[in-house]
């Protein structure tokens, strides 16, 4: 613990509000402080003094001009609200002196507590802070980063035109049996031990019945029962099968995990996937005169993919290393507020795609912990940017922000016009908007002083 005491006299040029504090820092953890603030009576008695008279000034009594009213009389109307101004101003000085004298570098300020404020009384304040961690900058300049090759060969344009081809395919319905690849529509019934899977576990459908849904046969990435995908290949619209299948031990359902299931097939229908036939429809489509203009067209999408990918290899290589090459405590204001921040994101994203509450309620300890995860390696990594920046005197210019705010108006279908004037209204807004660019700004400039090295082709 480390105390403080200051001594101040009125009128001194540099003096806080107060004449007389006493100020103790006490530690909490490496990252977080309680500033505990004695403000004596007398100093109480002067500021109230301070927010009396400006309540006089601005109210009105009946009875009485703008300013003339008795103080007494102000004081006894106005008592709550004087009292509420009283605990602003004389927490506000307190933090303001507290934090210059005691010369921590602050963070962030977590809360505020103790006695009300009241005249004639001292007041005793607990100001609880998170300061800056210290930490030795890691090695930023000359990284090594390893980078997937830029080069765009013809085998690439025509596998990424194949690919063009197959996203415009028909599905033509077909007599024959289904063969790997083809599309079948179908029922099933799973059942353990002669029970429905669907009154087992109702919460994952897809385990248990389905009716007229769709299976891509024999596919390695289709989510459905793999033997039931595995299962249809062979079987023509009427056919009926039945087919066992194990569930991993590790399924994420614990009432399936590990277990013997049978599932009743019934094949509605099959259809085989055609791809579209390079002719003059298809170039329209794609608003290219020729078959030539279009090799050209998807390799320039190739180059500009590649660089993306390259570009985003190098900064995960450059996050990782330096995120890697130091630790030092974090503050908890920092985790809670990130980790609330990506806990809502990922929400918002999950319920416009069809989750419910009930949904994040049953897996709320897991999704909290990997927010936190996550949280910690950002802040650490926007901890050490932030002391890059500073070294490299890395700055944010009104250049910067009029092309965040264009990017910004484009994404969200805004006027540039609407985000500007928002941003003059809500100034935290616009230091979010600041360091993020920042932030940004300083990895490119780590990313651009890496040494690089291309990954031979595969």
């Amino acid at each position: 613990m480390v105390g403080l005491t200051v001594s101040h006299r009125a009128g001194c040029p540099a003096a806080n509000p107060f004449f007389i504090v006493n100020i103790t820092v006490e530690d909490v953890s490496p990252t977080r402080k309680t500033l505990v603030v004695n403000v004596p009576v007398e100093e109480i008695a002067v500021e109230e003094q301070s927010v009396l008279g400006e309540f006089a000034q601005s109210v009105r009594l009946p009875g009485f001009r703008p300013g003339k009213a008795p103080a007494d009389l102000v004081r006894r109307r106005y008592a709550r609200e004087i009292g509420e101004e009283l605990q602003r101003k004389v927490t506000s000085s307190a933090y303001e002196y507290a934090v210059k004298e005691s010369k921590l570098e602050i963070f962030a300020a977590v809360g505020v507590d103790g006695e009300p404020v009241v005249l004639g009384f001292p007041a005793l304040l607990k100001i609880t802070v998170d300061v800056q961690p210290q930490f030795t900058t890691p090695e930023y300049k000359g990284l090594p980063v390893i980078v997937p090759a830029k080069d765009v060969t013809d085998a690439d344009v025509e596998a990424a035109i194949t690919d063009l081809r197959s996203q415009r395919a028909d599905y033509a319905v077909v007599e024959r049996p289904a063969a790997a690849g083809d599309f079948v529509r179908l029922n099933y019934t799973g059942t353990i031990d002669g029970k429905p899977i669907a009154e087992i576990a109702p919460e994952r459908a897809i385990y248990g019945t389905q009716h007229g849904t769709w299976e891509e046969a024999g596919s390695a990435n289709a989510p459905g029962v793999r033997a039931v995908v595995d299962g249809i290949i062979g079987l023509k619209a009427g056919d009926k099968k039945d087919v066992a299948h194990t569930f991993p031990a590790d399924l994420d359902v614990p009432a399936l995990a590990g277990k013997s299931a049978s599932y009743a097939i019934e094949v509605l229908e099959v259809r085989e996937k055609r791809p579209a036939a390079l002719d003059d429809a298809f170039l329209k489509g794609l608003q290219v005169e020729n078959v030539e203009q279009l090799r050209e067209r998807v390799k320039d999408d190739l180059k500009g993919r590649k660089e993306q990918d390259s570009l985003a290899a190098s900064r995960e290589q450059v996050v990782k290393a330096l995120t890697g090459a130091v630790d030092f405590p974090l503050p908890e204001s920092a985790i809670e507020s990130e980790t609330q921040n990506l806990l809502r994101d990922f929400m918002e994203r999950q319920m416009r795609a069809g989750a419910t509450e009930e949904d994040f309620e049953k897996r709320k300890d897991e999704l909290f912990k990997s927010a936190r995860e996550a949280a910690h390696n950002r802040v650490k990594l926007l901890l050490i940017l932030l002391k890059i920046a500073e070294q490299e005197k890395v700055a944010v210019n009104n250049d910067d922000l009029h092309q965040r705010i264009m990017q910004e108006a484009m994404m969200t279908r805004q006027r540039p016009e609407q985000i500007v004037k928002r941003l003059q209204e809500d100034r935290g807004l616009l230091s979010s908007l600041q360091r993020a660019i920042l932030h940004a700004k300083t990895l490119d400039f780590v990313v651009a002083q890496a040494k690089v090295t291309v990954a031979p082709a595969a």
